[in-house]
């Protein structure tokens, strides 16, 4: 992010600042990488046709799906973090596309499963592949030692953003 094309960072915002100025140049391109990936998941949505919401579940279904893992309604509502009439309202969305099917659970024939359904998993691919295919090219340029740094670097903030995930209303402060 550069103050010749998109005004200043967020650094103007916030109280506290890295200690040093190769900080605050990180958490720059940081934005500036956050705002290309919001941009490539809105242009992956829109290829989609879907909620962000639903292309997370189908994610889950596939991956379900690859592993053998069947996947009750429940589940899927707790993973992420719907009430019973939002998961069945997803639900209801995907099987209408054609990207998940409900079935009989083969343990308890009293519930259901869901599953991926039809090209759901090509789909997610094609979406997401202009996301993943320069991931890839860019990690396999860097150095072990860079690998290493990306990596802890990335489940280090991970694991703070987690941990400090508690709701937050604007009157917050």
């Amino acid at each position: 992010m550069t103050s010749d094309n998109q005004g200043p960072g967020t650094a103007d915002l916030f109280e506290h600042q890295p200690r040093t100025a190769a900080g605050a140049a990180a958490i720059l391109s940081l934005e500036a990488l956050s705002d290309s990936v919001h941009d490539a998941d809105e242009q992956a949505l829109r290829a989609l046709g879907m909620l962000p919401v639903d292309a997370l579940a189908l994610r889950h279904l596939v991956l379900a799906r690859r592993d053998g893992r069947a996947v009750k309604p429940t589940q899927l509502a707790r993973i992420l973090h719907l009430s019973t009439a939002g998961i069945t309202k997803l639900i209801d969305r995907l099987v209408r596309d054609g990207r998940a099917e409900r079935q009989p659970n083969p343990v308890d024939r009293r519930s259901v499963i869901v599953t991926a359904a039809g090209t759901a998993e090509q789909d997610l691919a094609r979406a997401y592949g202009h996301v993943r295919a320069p991931l890839i090219e860019t990690i396999d340029a860097l150095s072990e030692d860079e690998v290493t740094a990306v990596q802890r670097f990335a489940s280090l903030l991970a694991d703070a953003l987690r941990q400090d995930a508690a709701p937050i209303s604007a009157s917050d402060g």
